[in-house]
């Protein structure tokens, strides 16, 4: 491998320097992944206006040759990278600043899990007398804005259109016997889930003997539920068992496939070039989640020492993006996805995020009744809203729109000029309602014009102007930024 260093030296892996002459651009492509800070891929590490060392002392005809055969070789080095840099949706412009502005609505107090599929919103509270279970499960559809209490006894243990599982005592006894059921959310109605055999013991909490495996319904799709088979001193294991048929099978889960509870077939390919990640954590599955959204891989795991992690990849380009990290070990970040946006915690007072397919980020603000040291406790994100689960304290659940319902650029704006006047026009965009204009001269703002025609002074003369469109609606704000144009 060839790489160049910071004094312009070229070097190989298994070999000493080689001499050549200062002044070059130096790149460093550390991972192979094309930098956004530079077209050509890599991180620029220094460059200086002086192509070659002693340059005055060569011919005409030769310096010629010489800058020809740098231009070759910079486009030759370019090509891969430019192949590589092609990560973002080319129907979508690089916008500068994407803020979530709409306010915080707070829905309820007290909750303990939140749940989002679909249209819908599951959330249960704190129950007094059955701690340390939940109860009082209630069903939010953001579609239709209804909101459906389930029965107050029961805990809503998880949730995957069109079904709710709901585990609900057989006694005024939180160690009691319980029975599982199904809540159709298409129907209203409730079954009973009966595990088939060879799925472990149901055990009360806490169970009899540290050493007996006991089972629990540990997730549900339109086609398989997912039981955890698990002991204090055993690692877990999934089972997965056909809704209708009751018909159980083992875990498909290894490097190159996953567990689709949605899919007749249950196991489920991942696209071209992705790949589970481990987990590192002794007693849980030794492959962590992955999500499939289109040409995008979500893929949830565990890195350096236990510290939890989120990558995003695109099919085919074997280039996983980090997204979020714990902050320590054993620990995660927050995060919430869907087909439209993803969502996750990058600091206490802010929630950070992708659109797809475009990889337009955002950022949201958290007002300061929710932000902790500790950060949220969790996400939820719904086609129409996103959600926020406080940390300790309350256990408030927040509501706010959905990022997906920000504005969009598609294409940049665009700086023109006719006489004396320079005229921002916003380029197209979707989801606005309004917009707004910003000036900078040399790369420094123009304070006191906020229109989408500037006047060219003689200030503006040999300067280098360019503009930036706002574009609001409820959901929040969207800039994005024209090129730079030069005043003659």
């Amino acid at each position: 491998m060839r790489v160049w260093s910071a004094r312009g030296e070229q070097r190989d892996r298994d070999a000493g320097p080689v001499a050549m002459n200062r002044g070059v651009i130096a790149v460093a492509d550390v991972d192979g992944r094309a930098s956004p800070g530079h077209p050509l891929g890599g991180a620029v590490l220094s460059a200086t206006v002086t192509l070659i060392a002693g340059a005055s002392r060569m011919s005409s005809a030769a310096r010629l040759v010489v800058i020809f055969v740098a231009l070759v070789c910079c486009a030759v080095w370019a090509a891969p990278a430019a192949a590589t840099r092609s990560y973002r949706s080319a129907g979508v412009a690089p916008a500068s600043q994407v803020v979530l502005g709409s306010s915080f609505r707070l829905i309820r107090a007290g909750v303990t899990r939140a749940l989002a599929s679909g249209d819908y919103l599951l959330s249960t509270i704190q129950s007094v007398s059955f701690f340390p279970l939940s109860t009082a499960p209630m069903l939010i559809n953001d579609r239709t804005g209804t909101t459906t209490a389930l029965d107050p006894r029961c805990d809503g243990d998880g949730l995957g259109a069109p079904w709710v599982v709901l585990s609900c005592p057989q006694a005024p006894n939180p160690y009691a016997p319980y029975d599982l059921e199904l809540y159709s959310l298409a129907h209203g109605t409730r079954q009973t889930v009966t595990p088939s055999p060879g799925v472990p013991q149901q055990c009360s909490s806490p169970p009899p003997d540290p050493n007996d495996e006991c089972a629990n319904l540990d997730g549900v799709g339109a086609y398989w539920i997912r039981w955890v088979g698990t002991c204090y001193h055993c690692a877990d294991t999934h089972y997965f068992q056909n809704i209708q048929t009751g018909e159980l099978r083992d875990d498909p889960t290894n490097a190159t496939t996953f567990a689709d509870l949605n899919s007749p077939a249950l196991a489920h390919k991942t696209c071209p070039g992705v790949r589970l990640m481990r987990q590192f954590e002794g007693y849980s599955s030794p492959w962590g989640a992955l999500t499939v959204y289109g040409q995008f891989a979500l893929a949830m795991g565990t890195v350096n020492q236990f510290y939890g992690a989120a990558f995003l990849e695109r099919c085919g380009t074997h280039m996983p993006r980090l997204l979020a990290s714990g902050t320590a070990a054993g620990s995660f970040s927050p995060v919430a996805s869907n087909s439209r946006a993803i969502v996750w915690q990058m600091a206490p007072s802010r929630l950070n995020g992708l659109l797809l397919p475009s990889l337009q980020t955002f950022m949201i603000p958290l007002p300061s009744a929710i932000v902790t040291a500790q950060g949220v406790a969790g996400i939820a994100l719904t086609p129409g809203a996103l959600y926020v689960l406080e940390w300790g304290g309350s256990q408030t659940l927040w509501r706010t729109a959905s990022p997906a319902a920000l504005p969009l650029n598609t294409s940049r704006p665009t700086l023109t000029s006719s006489g004396s006047t320079l005229t921002c026009r916003p380029g197209r965009w979707r989801n606005t309602v309004r917009f707004s204009y910003a000036w900078q001269v040399n790369g420094q703002a123009k304070k006191g014009v906020s229109k989408p025609r500037l006047a060219v002074s003689k200030a503006l003369k040999r300067r280098s102007v360019s503009c930036s469109a706002t574009a609001s609606n409820a959901a929040g704000t969207t800039t994005a930024s024209s090129s730079q144009l030069h005043v003659r």
